[in-house]
């Protein structure tokens, strides 16, 4: 056969396919490593778990036992006058709850829990529980993650942020209801992800009757006609609040009002106070804000004077946090935009309360997975302007993270005024968070419109 036939047969066939060089880990390799960060993460978590567990056995914490108990002896007790005028304003106890919040303490006193250790093992336990359904919610949301060929052990790297997040473990360590709250938050989210909404009414009806802010989740359920919400919203917080009545006296359910107006002219400016108005407070009246303040320690200091700037401030900003959630578009109506929605509205209605302690914040977490996923699917898209803007929100939401996620600000020593926007870190982070919420919801109801992009894919449950 000659050269020129030779050419002339090989015309039209595919060339020679390059050797391809062996991979650097194999495929055995990617999933023995994966299961090894997976086991040792999980062993971390339990370590961690067990030492929560004898921290609370042994703690005497009672941030919030300590006002709850001073209610409840006097309303059980043959005292006279309102329960709020005498510890309140008269002792100057900061038993700032409404007198449903007693319910759940009460039932445990009747059961013979009493003291702050058994209290604060009970918060241990329940931090665990925020732990494994956090795990669980993640897993949910994203799905397996690979990086490199790995599979991230996104369970056990969940379960332990749950219980290293700042104000989670700080409301622990503050002996507060507030880590409560967070796991009915929490599991109120997973309701809303299995689409069981009277069950997530019925759950933030239980945290409305210590958190009275949340009545306005229940207004907005209205709002956009969602009934099975509202209704299970409205079963919870009727009934327990006829029965704190019977139990403690209607006169003093209504005597929280002016508790309520005294809190908002005067606000706190106590570094814990992640809002507005602490913020304001810190920069135009300079008290002591830290703790052990050689000026004069947290615990002993009373609230505030009524400054008219930090009150006409307060006002506004709280109405803007309010307005928004209500005028934002309830579509798209599949079930990661509800939860960017519903997320986005707790958080803000969180911030606009005059006093927004760095526990209630313990909200959040949940919220970060949603954003994270809502951005992961915008960067997934074949909408090349959709990416850059993404990694924009995923460099905001990593940021958001490290602001409310460690405690970044002095916490105790001598208040340095000039210090004062690192006091509020957390607040700071929330405000990120809550723009990168925003963005992602525009995003969504804008692909709306666009029929067959792909844009906004569904969760597998």
């Amino acid at each position: 056969m000659t050269d020129a036939t030779r050419m002339l047969r090989s015309v039209g066939r595919p060339p020679a396919a390059a050797p391809q060089p062996a991979p650097l880990i194999t495929e055995g390799w990617t999933k023995w490593l994966s299961g090894f960060a997976w086991a040792i993460t999980a062993l971390a978590g339990l370590l961690l778990s067990a030492y929560l567990i004898k921290r609370g056995l042994q703690s005497a914490s009672d941030d919030s036992w300590y006002p709850m108990e001073r209610a409840l002896a006097f309303l059980h007790g043959s005292h006279s006058g309102s329960v709020y005028q005498v510890l309140f304003f008269s002792e100057h106890i900061k038993f700032q709850y409404p007198l449903t919040a007693l319910l759940p303490l009460d039932l445990l006193n009747w059961a013979g829990i009493t003291h702050s250790p058994q209290l604060n093992t009970i918060n241990a336990i329940v931090l665990i529980v925020i732990g494994i359904m956090f795990a669980v919610f993640s897993a949910k949301i994203l799905g397996p993650i690979h990086v490199l060929g790995f599979r991230l052990p996104v369970m056990p790297l969940a379960f332990l942020a749950a219980l290293l997040y700042f104000p989670d473990h700080l409301a622990f360590a503050l002996g507060q209801i507030q880590v409560v709250l967070d796991l009915l938050f929490l599991l109120t989210c997973l309701a809303l992800l299995y689409e069981r909404r009277l069950l997530a009414g019925c759950l933030i009806g239980a945290s409305a009757l210590v958190k009275p802010q949340f009545v306005l989740l229940g207004l907005l359920a209205l709002r956009r006609r969602n009934w099975k919400f509202a209704v299970g919203f409205a079963a919870v917080g009727l009934v327990c609040l006829v029965l704190s009545m019977l139990l403690y006296g209607w006169r003093n359910e209504f005597d929280y009002l002016p508790v309520l107006t005294f809190l908002s002219h005067h606000g706190e400016w106590e570094h814990m106070n992640q809002s507005v108005n602490g913020l304001m407070a810190r920069f135009l009246y300079h008290g002591p804000s830290l703790d052990l303040d050689p000026n004069g320690p947290i615990r002993q200091s009373k609230l505030p004077p009524y400054i008219p700037a930090v009150y006409y401030a307060t006002v506004v900003s709280s109405l803007v946090m309010m307005v928004i959630p209500f005028v934002m578009s309830n579509k798209p109506n599949d079930v990661l935009s509800r939860l960017l929605q519903f997320c986005t509205a707790a958080i803000l209605f969180t911030m606009a309360s005059p006093i927004a302690w760095t526990h209630h914040y313990g909200i959040l977490l949940p919220a970060y997975v949603v954003a994270f996923k809502a951005i992961w699917d915008r960067a997934g898209t074949r909408q090349a302007a959709a990416t850059p803007a993404a990694w924009l929100s995923l460099v905001g939401l990593a940021i958001s993270f490290l602001l409310t996620g460690l405690a970044l600000g002095p916490m105790v020593g001598r208040t340095i005024p000039a210090l004062n926007l690192l006091q509020s870190h957390v607040f700071f982070g929330a405000c990120i968070l809550v723009a990168v919420l925003l963005v992602e919801h525009r995003f969504r109801v804008r692909a709306l419109s666009r029929t067959g992009s792909g844009l906004i894919p569904k969760i597998v449950r």
